[in-house]
């Protein structure tokens, strides 16, 4: 119990990690109704978390960045997705056929996105950019999506859509743009970049996301797995993890 009046408080941190400290009050009438039980804090909703939660983008789609240099976020995973042959699908199958096939992998996509708790960011064109509060869930989704497309390529009977996936993670500028939240900075540009050295149902990870804790475990046990065979190789200008899914 701390008498009444102003107090001074000297915290230091003998540790090598960074922390958060913060104080607390409690009157002597709560103290004494959880003696014995202790108190229990509950979670506390990051920015990134926040962000990245597609509830929050659904429901309140044009809230703004207040800031007028965005929001600096200090770890969030980015998903860029792309087809593979697009302008050949269209002209093999016609642009309303192409159109319908398009908007239903977003579809396709977005359940997926939702499923692993991340946040559909944008489209652009025929690709789309999500983003993950938890990188280990990048990577769950990545797998995910060849997986959901290539059932959706088995219930039309041919690989009617064929992905290119990439993926990073680390800081970036959260931003309002156009009216809607949007991510700026090398985060974006290097998960956009591995991306593009994608081949068709092809997932690159760059080196600080596959160092992630438990995500070479995630890609181990896609590589192992029988009904979705992989190979791994590294690029020749990055270093990183490529998932093929040979699944049919």
């Amino acid at each position: 119990m701390v008498a009444p009046g102003p107090l001074a408080y000297s915290i230091t941190n003998a540790s090598p990690a960074r922390i958060v400290a913060s104080a607390l009050s409690f009157s002597a009438a709560e103290v004494e109704a959880t003696a014995g039980s202790g108190i229990t804090l509950g979670g506390f909703l990051s920015g990134s978390r926040l962000l990245s939660t597609q509830t929050f983008l659904d429901l309140f789609p044009s809230e703004t960045v207040m800031s007028g240099g965005g929001l600096a976020v200090k770890r969030v995973a980015l998903l860029f997705s792309d087809i593979k042959g697009s302008t050949a699908l269209y002209d093999r199958v016609g642009d309303m056929k192409a159109f319908n096939l398009v908007r239903q992998h977003f579809g396709v996509l977005r359940d997926v996105i939702a499923a692993n708790h991340g946040a559909l960011v944008k489209t652009i064109g025929d690709a789309v950019m999500a983003s993950f509060h938890d990188p280990l869930n990048a990577v769950r989704a990545a797998l995910d999506m060849l997986a959901g497309i290539g059932r959706f390529n088995g219930a039309a009977g041919e690989e009617l859509i064929a992905l290119k996936l990439g993926a990073h993670v680390g800081p970036c500028l959260a931003v309002t743009l156009n009216g809607r939240l949007d991510y700026f900075g090398q985060t974006v540009n290097l998960a956009a970049r591995v991306q593009g050295l994608a081949a068709a149902n092809e997932i690159y990870l760059t080196d600080a996301l596959y160092r992630v804790a438990s995500a070479k475990d995630l890609v181990r046990d896609a590589l192992h797995a029988p009904h979705r065979p992989c190979q791994r190789h590294r690029p020749r200008d990055h270093r990183a993890l490529l998932a093929r899914n040979r699944s049919r």
